[in-house]
């Protein structure tokens, strides 16, 4: 295709054209030629290990394994169910029905002489009407009790969660400094100098030692989930977070509404007030009405003739026990609601200062990082530049993914401890 120009246009305006064509497409060239580098950056060598299995996968999978195969969680999930399946039944009237049947007298002799056995049968029921409020303050006591014991699951599952997330960034950690080891060993062999063999034997021996390290945080991992797998975990990502600006004050009030602990607590104080309504409707007596109906056959004594005889009884029993008298259990009953109300104030506070105390450390890990990044990208043009531009740069390498840990860690444990509990991506 010919690109004609206006009659117009004179043959210097005509060469500035088409020099200005030849820059442009020459740019486009070299942008597409270099856009697959600017996007995905310095390519790092696959971890490899020729004495142990490994399995790669990624943090939000390994969670949802933790959650399901983890023992301690189990058991909280166990006892959770339990209380559940309690509370569903709590409401059920306590009748505690009583069925009797007694026969007449047996004599192993005669009384006197003429005397004779009516033979009576008589036949009973009584049941049990519970005091006034039992059985509502039971009810509401044992689904306080499952409330309790399904926010204490969710206390160890948050609190699992976040051990298994910083035991993931210490493998990952550990598995980054083994590739960037990696690297610089590629690197020197296509380097000339008497001095390539002593640190290719000094980088080699760092590497395996970090091997060794992988082997120990994935064992770990694999503890956490309780299973005996033949292959370990291997963790994926690059830890690259970006630093975010936050708010102290607006964490502590997120905290305040949606922190495991806390919840917790506010249940245990909803228990605790329901067993005191328990221990105080458990001071209501009970009554126990019953029906008796007695029948005695005819028959015959000294001469004379009696018909049948029958009858129907009516019985009201009001057992009347100590918890009238002693009050020791209301007594405690109440101090454990205000014990619980204590507790609450104590993790209120102890969220204020968790949260100031981690945004401090939040704030040096930001900066340490933000140093590390520019000393990197100052090494990484030099790495080329023979020995020393290769080593000073595997230095800020493995100082830049150090900030990096520290920065993730510091973030998400700030996170967590304002209730915030989505699972961190890891990039």
């Amino acid at each position: 295709m010919m690109l004609h120009p206006p009659a117009s246009l004179s043959k210097i305006d005509m060469k500035a054209r088409y020099t200005k064509l030849r820059l442009v497409f020459g740019w486009a060239f070299v942008f597409t030629c270099l856009l697959p580098h600017l996007s995905h950056g310095q390519t790092t060598p696959p971890f490899k290990s020729s004495d142990t299995n490994y399995q790669a996968i990624p943090l939000s999978t390994y969670l949802t394994e933790l959650n399901e195969k983890n023992h301690s969680l189990k058991v909280k999930k166990i006892n959770s169910d339990s209380a559940i399946s309690i509370a569903k039944q709590a409401g059920i009237p306590n009748l505690s029905p009583i069925v009797t049947y007694a026969r007449g007298s047996i004599y192993t002799q005669a009384p006197y002489a003429g005397y004779t056995n009516p033979s009576s049968n008589t036949l009973g029921a009584t049941v049990t009407i519970e005091g006034w409020g039992k059985r509502s303050a039971r009810e509401a006591y044992a689904q306080a009790e499952a409330n309790r014991q399904l926010s204490e699951m969710v206390v160890e599952a948050r609190s699992l969660e976040t051990q298994a997330i910083f035991n993931y960034i210490d493998a990952l950690r550990t598995k980054l400094l083994w590739q960037s080891y990696q690297l610089a060993l590629d690197k020197l062999s296509t380097i000339k100098s008497p001095s390539i063999t002593a640190q290719k034997a000094e980088l080699q021996a760092a590497q395996k030692v970090l091997a060794n390290d992988l082997k120990y945080y994935s064992y770990g991992l694999l503890g956490l989930l309780g299973t005996q797998d033949h292959q370990l975990p291997l963790p994926l990502g690059t830890l690259k977070i970006e630093p975010q600006k936050l708010k102290v004050e607006e964490l502590v009030e997120y905290a305040q509404n949606n922190r495991a602990e806390l919840i917790s607590n506010k249940a245990l104080i909803e228990s605790a007030n329901a067993n005191l309504e328990l221990v105080k409707a458990g001071k209501n007596p009970d009554f126990l009405p019953g029906i008796y109906y007695n029948e005695t056959p005819p028959y015959t004594s000294s001469g004379v003739g009696y018909g049948t005889q029958k009858s129907f009884s009516l019985l009201l029993s009001i057992p009347l026990g100590n918890g009238m008298l002693n009050n020791s259990d209301l007594i405690a009953a109440s101090n454990s609601v205000t014990e619980q109300e204590v507790n609450l104030i104590a993790v209120k506070s102890k969220i204020v200062t968790e949260i100031n105390q981690t945004y401090l450390q939040y704030q040096s890990a930001r900066e340490r990082l933000e140093t590390s990044t520019n000393a990197y990208n100052q090494a990484k043009l030099m790495q080329n530049s023979g020995l020393q531009g290769l080593l000073r740069f595997r230095d800020a390498e493995y100082e830049l993914i150090d900030a990096r840990t520290v920065h993730a860690k510091t973030l998400i444990l700030l996170q967590r401890l304002s209730g915030n509990f989505e699972v961190p991506n890891l990039h």
